[in-house]
């Protein structure tokens, strides 16, 4: 039995520093103060959280959609797309925004999972960590009973804490079988999520997988969610990528000029992290080379 402490959980409280505060609440989805930027990450965040939202809004716990597989190259704002979708529905179940109410006790939380959060040593250990996720999305660390901290999900209206799921990286867990690395161990793996999902109550679990290689990922694994493209960023995400970030480290249009013609003259970066990695960098510039 996974307690909170055994998992890599982001609660409100974890998922608004990365975000900041909403500074907008009258939309759907809201807006936070560091958000992700461009029509894509604008797009993707609304459809995601517009369906979330109504399976768990509507108590719909045998849906056939599952969740989401976000595929495309390193830095594109994968990860952090799910625990924006994350961060949204504290907004929407927590503080009653969009179209629910708010009920106390309410919880949304997102839990990261990796290659090192499921590896074992032990065959069969790796299986059986993995059905603990599961477990956990569905009965809380004590098993649904509330005096211990868990939560019951059976009943409408009830106080509830509803969970995402996030396997990261997913082509080191579920890889196809027709993969150069592919292990018997993979294959055990691959049946044991395949029972959690097709089990999984959709009314207050979603999961969602990230992926740089979708040619690595099992076929079977793909088709059992909908699945979204993230495209290296235009120039012009970029450079509002790179005023934004700016902004928040307080420096203005001056500090980062180098960095924009970087973006707009120089080769073509593919991710947001070189983006912010360049800002970061004009960052630190600025403070070492100004006079103490």
């Amino acid at each position: 039995m996974l307690r909170n402490i055994d998992v890599n959980l982001y609660d409100r409280g974890r998922l608004e520093t990365q975000f900041g505060p909403f500074v907008k609440t009258d939309t759907f989805p809201g807006r936070v103060e560091a958000e992700l930027l461009g029509a894509q990450y604008a797009r993707i965040l609304q459809d995601t959280s517009r369906l979330v939202a109504h399976q768990w809004r509507e108590h719909i716990e045998r849906s056939a959609l599952k969740g989401f597989l976000f595929h495309g190259g390193p830095g594109t704002g994968k990860t952090s797309m799910a625990k924006r979708i994350a961060y949204e529905m504290c907004r929407v179940f927590e503080d009653g925004g969009g179209a629910s109410a708010a009920e106390p006790g309410n919880e949304v939380v997102l839990v990261m999972i990796d290659g090192s959060d499921i590896a074992r040593g032990r065959y069969g250990d790796s299986e059986e960590r993995l059905a603990d996720f599961f477990e956990y999305a569905r009965d809380g660390e004590s098993h649904g009973h509330t005096h211990g901290g868990g939560h019951d999900h059976g009943h409408a209206g009830d106080a509830m804490r509803r969970t995402v799921l996030l396997f990261d990286d997913v082509e080191s867990l579920f890889m196809a079988r027709s993969a150069a690395g592919a292990r018997e161990w993979h294959f055990s793996q691959n049946s044991v999520f395949f029972h959690g999902i097709d089990e999984l109550d959709t009314s207050h679990t979603v999961v969602v997988l990230t992926t740089n290689r979708i040619d690595l990922v099992d076929a079977a694994v793909i088709d059992r969610f909908m699945c979204f493209e993230f495209s290296p960023p235009s120039v012009d995400v970029q450079i509002e990528v790179a005023r934004d970030r700016a902004r928040l480290q307080h420096l203005n249009d001056a500090d980062i000029a180098a960095v924009i013609d970087r973006i707009r003259e120089g080769d073509p970066l593919r991710s947001l992290r070189e983006v912010e990695r360049l800002v970061t960098q004009a960052y630190v510039n600025k403070i070492l080379t100004r006079q103490p």
